[in-house]
């Protein structure tokens, strides 16, 4: 293998020691060998160190460094680790809870010979759901087209390293989250974790790229619990990006906070109730459109999950709120930034 590889796979992770095994043994089958891979363990406390350890010795081949936080710092923060660490022009990100395909990489790095490309994603494709939960969130994470696309998937890209170097990944925004016992949850996700980054881009002028067979499996499990509290996580990381970037409202959470609004005014006219059930009706038509254009799912699917998703929209809104509100009247660290050409 060269001394410089070209491209360098970055994988953060917290006890998912098995997961990140499964992870790994999907690059050994890459069809691209001029790789390098740098493992961030974010604070795990099961064995996922000593696996690493007996992995690496295994599988020689495989070009691997270990980092390690003595602490939980969260995914963000290991990502920008990794990348300090990587020697490639080019940096990809893969999730521990992620198996890539075969040719997942070679696919993911050839549209980067158009110098205007900054940065590409690829197709998620989520396992097999074994609940409602994890059927009513299937294909959040997925892309629909090749070509120019408005969005980077977190577990499934690729940036040139220059860039990354100007324009980080967000460490304000999504604090670690921690369960009951005090431990790092490792089933609740940051959600929007490359928003800020991809907005970034974007407002450079630079290029991102769907690439749809450059694609990983997405094996993440949802209890109840878990499920809803990605929802209240998902609102409150969206409100803070709203608030950092000095973005308008977001369209997802409009419709329904038009309709909560606009409930006052049947106590002047009972007619404004039409207003209401107007604003309503267009979230719902939202919803759907997105289930089965965007997420692909069939009608069937999307109609017996319907009561648990606008539920999480419910949650998602009340973490949004929240979120929003703590953001204007309290202190906080979060630094704003304008978006601009320049960056």
């Amino acid at each position: 293998m060269p001394d410089t590889p070209q491209v360098s796979v970055v994988i953060p992770s917290c006890n998912r020691r098995d997961m990140l095994e499964r992870c790994l043994e999907s690059l050994i089958r890459q069809t691209l060998d001029d790789f390098e891979v740098i493992v961030v363990d974010d604070g795990s406390t099961d064995s996922t160190l000593l696996m690493l350890e007996e992995f690496s010795a295994k599988n020689q081949a495989l070009e691997l460094e270990v980092l390690s936080n003595s602490t939980n710092l969260g995914a963000n923060p290991s990502r920008n680790r990794g990348v300090g660490a990587s020697s490639a022009p080019l940096v990809a990100f893969l999730d521990s809870d992620c198996s890539a395909e075969p040719h997942w990489l070679e696919n993911l790095i050839r549209e980067f010979s158009d110098e205007h490309v900054a940065a590409t994603t690829g197709l998620v494709i989520d396992t097999q759901p074994s609940n409602i939960y994890e059927l009513t969130f299937r294909g959040t994470h997925r892309i629909f087209r090749d070509g120019d696309i408005n969005r980077l998937i977190g577990g499934n890209m690729c940036v040139r390293k220059e860039l990354l170097n100007k324009f980080r990944w967000d460490e304000d925004r999504a604090q670690p989250e921690l369960g009951h016992d005090g431990r790092p949850d490792i089933s609740v996700s940051g959600r929007g974790d490359e928003e800020g980054l991809h907005l970034r881009l974007k407002a450079a002028g630079y290029g991102l790229i769907g690439v749809l067979d450059a694609v990983v499996h997405h094996d993440h499990h949802f209890t109840p619990r878990a499920f809803f509290a990605q929802a209240f996580r998902g609102g409150r990381s969206a409100a803070k990006l709203v608030y950092k970037y000095y973005l308008r409202q977001r369209l997802d959470m409009l419709p329904f906070v038009l309709t909560y609004c606009s409930l006052p005014l049947m106590l002047i006219d009972a007619r404004f109730g039409y207003v209401s059930a107007f604003f309503f009706v267009g979230a719902l038509a939202a919803i759907t459109y997105n289930d089965l254009f965007r997420k692909r799912k069939t009608l069937a699917q999307t109609l017996l999950t319907f009561p648990i998703l606008l539920a999480y929209y419910h949650v998602r809104l009340l973490g949004y709120g929240i979120e929003t509100l703590r953001l204007r009247v309290t202190r906080h660290d979060i630094r704003r930034v304008r978006l601009s050409a320049g960056g």
